[in-house]
């Protein structure tokens, strides 16, 4: 085992695997940079959504429990679940931990896989852009309309704009995947958590 110093080019993969980002002074390499502070912000955001779930349930509870009278916490709750869903769903894309087909993470590496993985990340592009348009007119219409939950008045144009967010940021992620199939580097971006 060598002890070879890690550098900004060079990562662990959660396998102990290395990977490296393309050199400094490529677009790619400097594309997905910011990828990766993206995907960052996102495992933030998705950390930060689940414990509100966690908590807001928890206080849910309790206030029913104990009859406290104060509003019932679930609403934050269920707003939490729109960051959860559709960020996290974008980190799954960035990590390229989201459905695959297995017949092709079996094939060796090579054109055939290559071009599949982008034929595969473009539909995941497609999809995000997709979503991004239909997620967006619901966004716009709480915001117009102002909108909001029943038990504490949070505009519904917040978990709609999570909404919109996450669709955009799968949409890049899938148009990244392209871009790394096609320049012949492994699908889905650097590990957040290395």
């Amino acid at each position: 085992m060598t002890t070879e110093p890690m550098t900004t080019e060079t990562l662990l993969e959660p396998d102990g695997a290395r990977a490296t980002l393309p050199t400094p002074g490529s677009l790619l390499g400097r594309a997905m940079r910011v990828e990766l502070v993206l995907a960052r912000i996102e495992t933030a955001v998705a950390i930060t959504a689940l414990a509100v779930a966690m908590l807001a349930v928890a206080g849910s509870i309790a206030i029913r429990a104990f009859a406290l009278p104060i509003p019932d916490t679930g609403e934050w709750a269920l707003v939490a679940m729109s960051p959860l869903t559709f960020v996290g769903a974008a980190l799954c894309s960035h990590l390229h931990k989201h459905l695959t087909a297995d017949i092709v993470e079996t094939l060796p590496d090579g054109w055939l896989r290559r071009g599949l993985d982008a034929l595969s990340s473009g539909l995941c592009f497609v999809f995000g852009a997709v979503f991004v348009v239909i997620a967006w007119d619901l966004f716009d219409y709480a915001w117009s309309s102002g909108e909001k939950l029943t038990d504490l008045g949070t505009p519904v144009a917040v978990p709609a704009g999570f909404m919109v967010a996450g669709a955009g940021l799968i949409a890049l992620h899938g148009a990244m995947d392209v871009w790394r199939a096609l320049a012949g580097r492994p699908p889905g971006g650097a590990d957040p958590w290395h």
